[in-house]
Formats: C-alpha cells, sequence, structure tokens
C-alpha cells in the first residue's frame, strides 16, 4: 500500500495518537530518500509495526498479484524495460488503490490527523531522523502534504502516473524518460477502473489477514 492506503489501515485500529503517523512514516522516509527511523513514541513504533505487517499481507493478496503481472505485461509489451516496468506495476496499482479508498471517512480523518501530529512542535519532534537535512526534508514533505490535503490520495490517475515519473527520479536503473513518462500516464488511465473494481476487494483481503 501507499502512504495513504497505510493511514486507512491504523484507521482500523481506532484513533490510537501516533498509530497513523507511524504506519506511513516508512513510505515518507523513502520519499525522502532516508531509511525508517525509529521513534520515542509508543504510538508510532506500534504504527510502523503495523506498516509492515501490512505490506506483507497486501502483497500476498492474489488481487494485487494479478494486477502487477498485467501491469507489467502491459508496460513491456509497449517497450518500457523490466526494471521501469516493474517499478510502476508495483508502487502504481498502491497508488491507485489510495484514490478507491479515498473515501473512507475513517481513513481521511486519520491521514489529516497523522499529518498534524507530524508537526516538529507536536510528535515530529520524537521521530529519530539521523540528521538535520532528514529532519528539514520531512518537516518539508509534511508541510507540502499538508497544504494539499486529500488531494494526495484522491489522485486523478494522471496525477498518479506524473508521481510515478518524480518517484523514480535520481533512479538510473528504474528512471523514465519522456515516453516511458508519457506510458506510466496512459498505463494509469487504463488501469484506475480495474484497480478501483477490485478495491473493496483488496481491502476486504487484507482486513481478514489482519484480524479486523
Amino acid at each position: 500500500m501507499d502512504f495513504f492506503g497505510h493511514a486507512a489501515v491504523a484507521s482500523w485500529h481506532g484513533a490510537g495518537t501516533g498509530l497513523a503517523l507511524g504506519a506511513m512514516l516508512p513510505d515518507f522516509a523513502g520519499m525522502i530518500l532516508a531509511r525508517p527511523p525509529p521513534a520515542a513514541h509508543s504510538g508510532i513504533t506500534e504504527g510502523i509495526r503495523l506498516h509492515h505487517r501490512t505490506d506483507a499481507v497486501f502483497h500476498d493478496a492474489p488481487a494485487f498479484r494479478e494486477l502487477s503481472t498485467r501491469a507489467l505485461e502491459w508496460l513491456e509489451d509497449r517497450g518500457l524495460r523490466r526494471g521501469s516496468a516493474r517499478a510502476i506495476a508495483h508502487v502504481g496499482v498502491e497508488m491507485l488503490l489510495d484514490a478507491a479508498v479515498a473515501d473512507d471517512a475513517g481513513a481521511r480523518a486519520a491521514y489529516l490527523g497523522a499529518l498534524d501530529e507530524a508537526r516538529e512542535a507536536a510528535l515530529g519532534a520524537l521521530i529519530g531522523w539521523p540528521g538535520a537535512l532528514e529532519r528539514a526534508r520531512f518537516a518539508a514533505l509534511r508541510a507540502t502534504l499538508a497544504a494539499r490535503g486529500l488531494e494526495a490520495a484522491a489522485s486523478s490517475p494522471e496525477l498518479v502516473g506524473f508521481r510515478l515519473a518524480r518517484a523514480l527520479v535520481g533512479r538510473p536503473r528504474l528512471a523514465l524518460d519522456e515516453a516511458g513518462e508519457r506510458l506510466a500516464r496512459e498505463w494509469a488511465v487504463r488501469f484506475e477502473p480495474e484497480v478501483r473494481a477490485r478495491g473493496d476487494e483488496l481491502v476486504g483481503y487484507v482486513r481478514g489477514a489482519l484480524g479486523l
């Protein structure tokens, strides 16, 4: 799951302080090119553990595997190199699923609440970033996401394609050229209805596997 999906899963556990923030933190760390940090807060730490349990379950879901396989085949058939195609097939399905669950009121509240908790004046100060650079990058990311509000969850397929291209920048073996970025956007537009149609199935599988 992408970060909003992890906030949704955290919301199933109730409104525990720091839980949704911790559940999203490993994804946020990747977005600022940092290793997942520890935290001096039990709720955040439990959220990080929940993140890893959720990923293990989600990536084993039959629907996720089928959607990723179809995406990989579609992208490779159109000439995209395998590494980039695999990255888009994996992360892209997660991003499109975020849009499919974005209407859940509990998930929306958990997401926005976690971004507020992540302020340096709140729980953000308890996150153990390794240095000032990572702390500053996280503060900037938090501010950007907070300013965008729920737009990050309800991204259009076109915006998902753009986000995929940006996510691979700086990774020479995966980065997309202009043609690859167009293909990523086309894939997102074409596959969004299918991912949305299987959203309830995926969510139901994760809930059941986590015992929720």
